[in-house]
């Protein structure tokens, strides 16, 4: 990376989609690492990282990894930091990221982000294998979520059954949850389409269930709370994940942010051989949702305009 040796300014923006296969990153840390340079890599998934730096024979004694809620001393001095807020599901405020790092001993920066932050010393990229991003559809709703759900959704569960496709409904927490799985199950009596609901509490994990529940199709009940491992199910062994649906209850709350919503559509791209669908369903579209939707288009839009895809 030629701003790394050659330029003066501090911090370089690598703009992607979530779960980015970090092939630009790795090769360069990979690089700097044989040079013994000592690097600090911030990340919410520290393994996803170890696994992509694990099929090089490179010594990492000089790479360190942290995450974006540790304090640093600033008297240690790295060659190389690195914030990687799209390798895992982030909480992290945009407005958080440049005065935090400012407070690291470094001169070199690189700040990889679904979004631009930076207007100088920038670049994209996209995995290769990406066709599309998911672009996520959006149902608003009068209806309190707790209680029931809009006609609209119950199609669109109905139809997800009927093609033998399964759904991973995300809430907000717990109880919503149960609030969620206890009318659902009241609407087998008008469709035997939707018989096969289950809830996260009943198992110890969505592997425990995946592993006990054999059907082609159902609709799992679960939390943002175990966003994690659902993720960790996908990226385990990826040509295995087949047909999932992802809906999201309650997406206006405040437990989602454009981040966490674009990783679910990030997700999806790794479900293979389906048309699946990302649907979040909420009272009213705030500034999360449409942020995630507008960002979502973005990716596609520079697929195109670079001539990487067709309409």
């Amino acid at each position: 990376m030629k701003w790394f040796f050659d330029s003066k300014d501090e911090f370089f923006n690598v703009v992607s989609h979530p779960f980015y296969d970090l092939k630009l990153i790795v090769s360069f840390l990979v690089r700097l690492l044989g040079y013994r340079k000592k690097i600090l890599y911030i990340t919410h998934n520290e393994i996803y990282i170890k696994n992509k730096l694990n099929e090089y024979s490179v010594n990492f004694e000089n790479l360190i990894f942290s995450t974006p809620l540790s304090s640093f001393d600033s008297k240690i001095n790295f060659d190389l930091v690195i914030f990687d807020d799209i390798s895992g599901i982030s909480v992290i405020e945009d407005s958080f990221v440049l005065p935090f790092l400012k407070n690291i001993s470094s001169n070199k920066k690189i700040i990889l982000s679904m979004s631009e932050l930076l207007t100088n010393n920038k670049i994209y990229e996209i995995n290769d294998e990406l066709v599309l991003f998911k672009e996520p559809r959006s149902i608003q709703t009068k209806i309190d979520l707790n209680y029931d759900m809009p006609h609209v959704v119950f199609e669109f569960l109905e139809w997800f059954m009927l093609n033998e496709t399964k759904v991973i409904l995300i809430t907000k927490d717990s109880d919503s949850s149960k609030n969620v799985y206890s009318y659902m199950k009241k609407y087998v009596s008008f469709s035997s389409k939707l018989n096969n609901v289950f809830i996260d509490n009943n198992f110890k994990s969505f592997c425990d269930f995946e592993s006990n529940v054999k059907l082609n199709s159902y609709i799992y009940i679960t939390s943002i709370c175990f966003f994690n491992e659902f993720q960790e199910f996908i990226f385990k062994d990826k040509s295995k994940v087949h047909n999932f649906n992802i809906v999201v209850f309650f997406a206006s709350d405040r437990v989602f942010n454009y981040k966490n919503l674009l990783s679910l559509c990030g997700m999806s791209n790794f479900l293979k051989d389906c048309k699946n669908e990302v649907i979040f369903v909420s009272n009213y579209e705030n500034m999360e949702i449409l942020t995630a939707k507008r960002i979502s288009r973005s990716y596609n839009k520079r697929l195109w305009e670079f001539g990487l895809r067709k309409y």
